[in-house]
């Protein structure tokens, strides 16, 4: 909820610049295999609601999965319709690690994970 709520009154920089420095402490905290970490942010994610949403999950995840191989946050677009869809993605490599596939999303911005 923290994720969700940081990003009503900043913009996505600024939080993954905030998690980039918090890090440490909730690796700290929140261990586990990645498998084990995912599991408990799509656990907690169905209980939240509207709170959370696939960009929400994938902050979450990029800021407690390890980062052996390079994680990458996308955003990507689709046309449904006479609407556009937004959605958002973790992977390593071409492993989607949180949210769904991201078949028909045309990528829109891509990046590594965030530094402190």
């Amino acid at each position: 909820m923290a994720i969700a709520a940081a990003l009503r009154i900043a913009s996505l920089g600024a939080v993954r610049r905030g998690a980039a420095r918090a890090r440490p402490i909730v690796r700290a905290i929140a261990r586990g295999s990645d498998d084990r970490v995912v599991w408990a942010i799509l656990a907690t994610g169905r209980r939240l609601g509207r709170w959370s949403t696939c960009l929400v999950r994938a902050l979450a995840a990029e800021l407690i999965v390890d980062d052996p191989g390079g994680l990458v946050l996308r955003i990507g677009v689709r046309r449904e319709g006479r609407a556009i869809d937004a959605h958002a993605w973790l992977a390593r490599g071409d492993r989607v690690l949180v949210g769904a596939t991201p078949d028909g999303y045309a990528p829109i911005v891509e990046w590594g994970r965030a530094s402190a």
